[in-house]
């Protein structure tokens, strides 16, 4: 499964960047984060865990490794857990607007319940990725910093 995701962001696309490569900045783009190791901006071949709520008592582990790392312009993770693997790509352009991002998830299923999920994920996975979007462009637009 392919999913992919476009916004424009008031920021240079360096900017962009950094925030992306922030850990600290993952808290506050995505609510559903509860924990990631390491907490230190990330670089080419970083790996660590993260774990996110995913219902009432329910949490998900997931291993993540930074695959590609070119400042200002892209950054790929890969992760895996339980069922699956995912590749989240994001690009940055300059834009006459600041900074012009698109993203780009690709989903497998790696066993028989996982096959599941991905086949439901479609939904709940294109409203997350608009909504962490969102979250990092209000960030980064109104100069609030995610460091700390």
């Amino acid at each position: 499964m392919i999913i992919e995701g476009r916004i424009v962001i008031g920021a240079p696309p360096q900017r962009v960047f950094d925030a992306l490569a922030d850990p600290a900045t993952w808290f506050v783009i995505d609510p559903t984060l509860i924990d990631v190791t390491p907490r230190e901006p990330i670089t080419l071949g970083s790996t660590g865990t993260m774990r996110n709520r995913r219902g009432p008592g329910f949490t998900a582990k997931a291993s993540w490794r930074t695959v590609e790392f070119v400042a200002g312009s892209r950054l790929v993770q890969h992760l895996r857990g339980s069922g699956y693997e995912m590749t989240e790509a994001v690009e940055m352009a300059a834009d006459v607007a600041g900074t012009q991002m698109t993203v780009v998830d690709t989903v497998v299923a790696t066993s028989l319940a996982g096959r599941l999920m991905v086949a439901l994920a479609r939904g709940i996975m294109e409203r997350d990725m608009a909504s962490r979007c969102a979250r990092l462009q209000a960030m980064l637009e109104s100069g609030d910093a995610a460091e700390g």
